[in-house]
């Protein structure tokens, strides 16, 4: 539906969720000051998917990736069609409050799964929201579906996760207090998130990352060079060779041992066929 509102608008396709919410949303639901999704659906309605994604993107191909998702049934919470954007700041400021008692925590503690939508201008993990939106989903135990692609530089490290950016210096504060202040909380929680980061940005389109799963080390980079890229692509045609040896090898054993299991059983057709030979000849007739 979004899309047929953004075709009318004549919207381009490269315009980001900054232009969309200037030029469409907050012009259709000024008059009201309700959200875009509430004032299409005054009753509400509960979400099953929250969408964490940054405004830099294509919001045509924001959208276009999630439809190529195959989900049973699927009511996304999108923040910027969620959210009141006409409110003035302060008063939105309210309302999202503090990061664990904002509307983006209670939808997505709400959800049954997270969707990351990765694009091709910004790394997620270079904004704060998106960090913590990803610590939110370690904490909740929620499984990740990634869509869209992440750019080839992706990485993680210094100005990502807790370092990461935020337009708002009040909102900067508010989140880095909040993922810093549940860190303390829990030792293991900063190399979960960041080895999480490295998850969500390095897998495959239309696939769901375990990210309360995600142990391992602190990972500071996530960006193979290109000897690097070169060696695991090595490292894996190695691999499928060796897979491929082994199994023509199970597959020569097995006609080998069908042989010898045919071989066996003439050898004990012919030993029964003498036997019986020997007791008609001897008048043996049990």
């Amino acid at each position: 539906e979004f899309l047929h509102t953004l075709d009318s608008a004549k919207m381009p396709r490269e315009a980001t969720a900054h232009e969309v919410v200037d030029q469409v949303v907050c012009g259709e639901t000024f008059s009201t000051a309700y959200s875009w999704a509430l004032q299409r659906t005054r009753s509400g309605k509960r979400c099953s998917h929250f969408v964490s994604h940054t405004w830099e993107e294509s919001v045509v191909e924001f959208c276009k990736a999630l439809q190529a998702l195959i989900l049973v049934d699927p009511v996304f919470w999108i923040c910027f069609l969620a959210l009141p954007q006409t409110w003035p700041r302060d008063a939105l400021g309210r309302l999202l409050c503090t990061p664990f008692q904002s509307p983006f925590f209670v939808a997505l503690k709400d959800c049954r799964e997270v969707v990351v939508v990765r694009n091709i201008k910004a790394n997620l993990y270079d904004r704060l929201w998106c960090t913590f939106e990803l610590l939110a989903a370690v904490l909740q135990k929620k499984n990740v579906v990634v869509a869209g692609r992440m750019p080839g530089t992706f990485a993680t490290g210094r100005g990502t996760g807790s370092t990461a950016n935020c337009t708002d210096p009040l909102d900067r504060e508010l989140i880095s207090g909040a993922i810093l202040g549940a860190q303390r909380e829990d030792n293991s929680l900063e190399a979960i998130v960041n080895r999480a980061m490295y998850l969500v940005g390095q897998a495959p389109e239309k696939t769901t990352v375990h990210v309360s799963r995600a142990r391992g080390p602190f990972w500071r980079t996530a960006a193979l060079s290109e000897s690097s890229k070169q060696q695991e692509m090595d490292r894996m045609k190695a691999q499928i060779s060796r897979l491929q040896a082994e199994a023509q090898s199970r597959a020569v054993l097995s006609e080998s041992s069908k042989q010898q299991e045919m071989d066996r059983m003439k050898a004990e057709i012919s030993r029964l066929q003498a036997e019986a030979q020997s007791r008609v000849g001897t008048g043996d007739a049990r």
